[in-house]
């Protein structure tokens, strides 16, 4: 940098410093308050922007673009209220239902609560009566199960015949074979020696002269161009038959077979489709009294049984003893149980939510 230059920047420098010295806003003030007025006067020029801005009108953009800026967000502020609104109605609803859930299983009557599930008018109406007033609805599912399942029983181990009856379809000629698989042998002396006897199984209407199929040992196992079906001798074993004749004179072919000469001991399994209504049901089972006789549910593999159909059975007065299912002869059947039935019906009622 040349000499010139350097004498030049000193000047401006000076001229600076002149200007500075002679400025009216500080030159009025002394040295020793020069920090102290100086924040008096930044309050005083505060104050008068205040003061303008309380007198002042608001002051409104002529801005399109800000304008509808603002506009926007009031209605989204608008929109937000509403939202927060519906919201909470929604909250309400909510609460409402849940609180209603939970009251729903001590607000219902034990009646109405009994007809969701699917129970019949007649069954509802007859537990209720027969028990205490104030059981509760499980204590009531637990009467209603020992009041339709009969499961093992000593009576129907002694038969001598079971006959197995049923619609078409219902799985009853797979039920006969199943039972002789089943069901324990019984053992028959001969010479002083206890003989294991397998069950047996026929397919029969049992129709005509009962007395010339079942004969004794002497004249069993005779079969002749005249006879149809082998003569069976009743020799302390067990006979399942598939019956294949009308259920309407079922009962006297059951009285016939009592009635024979070695009076054997009969039961009568009816085998029972499930997945049927109410109605089905009754139809079904709508036979006259028929002693000794009890259901068999077949085909649960396939199908799910419904409290209707259990209903059903109860208005009947008839009772389950054999739960069927699967198609192969040494699984898929076993007697009923109470508790299983139970454990059923309270599941449901579970899940109802009653």
């Amino acid at each position: 940098m040349s000499k010139e230059q350097i004498d030049a920047a000193k000047l401006k420098a000076k001229e600076k410093a002149t200007a500075r010295r002679e400025s009216p806003l500080l030159s009025e003030l002394p040295a020793s308050n020069t920090v102290e007025k100086f924040s008096e006067l930044v309050d005083a020029e505060v104050s008068k922007y205040e003061n303008k801005s309380d007198n002042q009108q608001p002051i409104v953009s002529i801005d399109p673009n800000r304008s509808a800026l603002s506009d926007n967000r009031s209605e989204k502020s608008d929109l937000a209220i509403a939202f927060e609104q519906k919201l909470s109605e929604l909250q309400f609803l909510v609460d409402g239902t849940i609180a209603l859930d939970q009251q729903r299983g001590t607000s219902l009557s034990i009646n109405a609560r009994m007809k969701m599930l699917g129970f019949s008018n007649r069954t509802t109406t007859n537990l209720i009566d027969k028990n205490e007033p104030n059981l509760e609805l499980h204590d009531l599912m637990r009467q209603f199960t020992r009041q339709i399942v009969q499961g093992k029983s000593k009576d129907f181990d002694a038969s001598q015949i079971i006959l197995v009856c049923g619609s078409e379809r219902s799985g009853k000629t797979l039920l006969s074979k199943k039972l002789s698989k089943f069901l324990p042998t019984h053992t028959a002396a001969q010479n002083s020696t206890l003989i294991l006897q397998n069950n047996r199984v026929i397919s029969d209407p049992l129709s005509g002269d009962l007395n010339s199929l079942f004969k004794s040992n002497s004249d069993a196992n005779v079969t002749s161009l005249f006879r149809k079906r082998q003569d069976i001798v009743l020799d302390g074993s067990r006979l399942i038959v598939d019956y294949e004749g009308p259920m309407d004179v079922l009962n006297s072919v059951i009285m016939r077979l009592e009635s024979l000469e070695h009076k054997p001991k009969v039961s009568v399994i009816y085998a029972l489709e499930v997945g049927k209504s109410y109605n089905a049901v009754r139809q079904a089972l709508e036979i006259p009294q028929i002693p000794n006789l009890s259901v068999a549910l077949t085909k649960m593999d396939l199908l799910e049984v419904s409290i209707s159909e259990l209903s059903a059975l109860y208005d009947l007065g008839r009772k389950i003893q054999f739960f069927s299912g699967l198609k192969i002869l040494e699984d898929g059947l076993d007697f009923a149980k109470i508790s299983v039935v139970e454990d059923f019906l309270l599941n449901i009622v579970e899940q109802e939510g009653l």
